[in-house]
């Protein structure tokens, strides 16, 4: 933890270190630090393809490395991964254009971390299986199927889960635009970002860095000329695939955070 609190600080810092530099022109530049809460409702839309295969396989005593003719397709789809809420902190830096007479608009580079565990839970399942032993004869059959035969099948159940500790680090570069008001300065931004998601115990264990959506609104009050509070709402997507061995964990990850933070501006 104290590794990764490193890592997103010298980001922060780093970024701030390059736009104040000696050689750049002088505008409104900013740096911050904020926490919150990260409330990830869902993986949607989510699939298994791994544990489908193992399970497909193992039903049809399929062995992919025989060529032997046969052949066998399956999908795995499963209810939503639920997830939980959790902290969530990190920093930003950024400039606004007002030099270049444009002081209602701006750019910023922010990273922060959460940890929306995959909670213990038991999904339904739907999976179709097609097998095809040698040339295709009567079908269907019953199986495991004969030589000369085909046939189709849809298993549908429920799946138990263990869980397991999701953890998800954002770096997003922003476009920002603001009503520049001398005290009162609400906000809205889009980015893309980079999302590291990485679980290291629990029953699905990966690692996954994935391009995404993210996006935010708020609000900051100036205490002074210099310096800000602030009050944000910020939206992620992103998209998982194959995820880990075991399960091949793919889906689509959304989140919605609330943060509370300090900015000062130069």
């Amino acid at each position: 933890m104290t590794r990764l609190i490193a890592i997103i600080f010298v980001l922060i810092l780093g970024f701030a270190g390059i736009v104040l530099g000696p050689s750049h022109a002088r505008g409104e530049w900013y740096v911050g630090g904020f926490g919150g809460v990260s409330t990830a409702g869902s993986i949607h839309n989510a699939t298994m393809p791994n544990l489908g295969q193992t399970i497909a396989f193992q039903r049809y005593h399929f062995n992919p490395n025989i060529p032997n003719g046969d052949s066998l397709t399956q999908s795995f789809n499963t209810s939503d991964i639920s997830l939980k809420s959790s902290p969530l902190f990190g920093g930003k830096a950024g400039y606004f254009f007002v030099d270049e007479g444009l002081p209602w608009l701006g750019v910023e580079v922010e990273a922060y971390t959460s940890k929306p565990s995959i909670k213990r839970q038991t999904p339904n399942f739907t999976q179709q299986i097609t097998s095809i032993k040698g040339t295709p004869g009567v079908a269907p059959c019953l199986p495991p199927p004969a030589a000369n035969c085909s046939m189709q099948e849809t298993l549908t159940g429920q799946l138990s889960i263990g869980e397991s500790p999701l953890r998800v680090v954002t770096v997003a570069l922003n476009v920002v635009t603001r009503y520049p008001g001398k005290v009162f300065q609400p906000y809205i931004g889009v980015g893309v970002g980079a999302f590291y998601f990485t679980s290291s115990s629990g029953p699905i264990q990966g690692r996954q860095v994935v391009p995404g959506l993210n996006a935010l609104a708020g609000m900051k009050v100036f205490l002074t000329d210099e310096v800000g509070l602030f009050l944000e709402g910020k939206y992620n997507y992103a998209t998982l695939t194959n995820f880990d061995p075991t399960f091949g964990l793919s889906g689509e990850f959304s989140a919605i955070n609330f943060i509370v933070g300090a900015a000062y501006h130069f």
